[in-house]
C-alpha cells in the first residue's frame, strides 16, 4: 500500500467515523426531545397519582430532584411497590412513563412542582354523564375502589385522616360540589378525572352514601 492510499485509506476511515458520531448525536438528541414529550392526559393521571400514592410517604419534591435515567427509574418504581406504595401495574407504569420523560439525567436543573404541574395542566372532567345518561353508583363496588384510591388522605371507613372525615360529610348531600372536587381538585388534593372513570367515581360516592 502506498503512502498516498493508506492517506485515502484514513481519510474515508474518519470520514465514517464522523458521520457514525454525528448519527449517534443525531438519534440522542432526538430519543432526548421524544423523553421529554409526554401527552397531557398522560402527564395529568401519573401527577395525580403521583401526589396521592407517593406523598403519603414522602414530598413530592424528593422525586422532583432526581436526574435518573431509565433503568434506575424503574427500579426504583419497583422498590417503592416493593415497599408499599400502592400502584397497580397499570398505574406504575404510568408514572414510570412520567418519571422517565421528566426526570431524565438531560433534563433541566429547575422544574415545576409535582403541584405546579398539576395546576398547569387542564383537568379532565365532564358533565356526570354516562353514554347512556347519568351515571349511577354501586355501593358494593365503591368499597373497594375507596380502598385503594381514597383510603390513604382519607382514612379507612372514611373516617379522616391526612384529608377530612368524609363519612357523614355534607359534601355528599352536595352532588355539584362532589363531582367538582373529585374530578377537579381542590387545595392540596389532585383532580382524579384522570385516574378514575365516572362510574368509579359514582361507585366511591355511592358508597360514601352508606357511611
Amino acid at each position: 500500500m502506498t503512502l498516498r492510499t493508506a492517506k485515502k485509506t484514513s481519510g474515508f476511515v474518519l470520514a465514517a467515523w464522523l458521520c457514525t458520531l454525528l448519527g449517534w448525536v443525531v438519534i440522542t438528541a432526538a430519543q432526548e426531545d421524544d423523553r421529554g414529550t409526554i401527552q397531557p392526559a398522560q402527564a395529568r393521571q401519573a401527577l395525580t397519582l403521583i401526589h396521592a400514592r407517593c406523598a403519603v410517604c414522602h414530598t413530592t419534591d424528593l422525586i422532583v430532584q432526581q436526574r435518573l435515567p431509565a433503568d434506575r427509574w424503574t427500579v426504583t418504581v419497583e422498590k417503592m411497590m416493593h415497599w408499599g406504595a400502592d400502584l397497580s401495574k397499570d398505574e406504575a407504569a404510568a408514572v414510570l412513563q412520567f418519571v422517565t420523560a421528566r426526570y431524565h439525567p438531560g433534563a433541566p436543573d429547575h422544574l415545576p412542582s409535582i403541584e405546579e404541574e398539576l395546576a398547569m395542566i387542564a383537568p379532565a372532567g365532564g358533565p356526570r354523564q354516562g353514554s347512556e345518561g347519568p351515571v349511577t353508583g354501586v355501593a358494593s363496588r365503591g368499597a373497594g375502589l375507596y380502598a385503594h384510591n381514597c383510603q390513604a388522605c382519607h382514612g379507612e371507613g372514611a373516617a379522616g385522616g391526612a384529608g377530612p372525615k368524609l363519612a357523614r360529610n355534607t359534601i355528599l348531600k352536595n352532588d355539584g360540589a362532589f363531582w367538582e372536587t373529585v374530578l377537579h381538585g381542590r387545595g392540596p388534593m389532585p383532580a382524579w378525572g384522570a385516574v378514575l372513570s365516572h362510574q368509579e367515581i359514582a361507585d366511591i360516592h355511592a358508597w360514601l352514601a352508606t357511611r
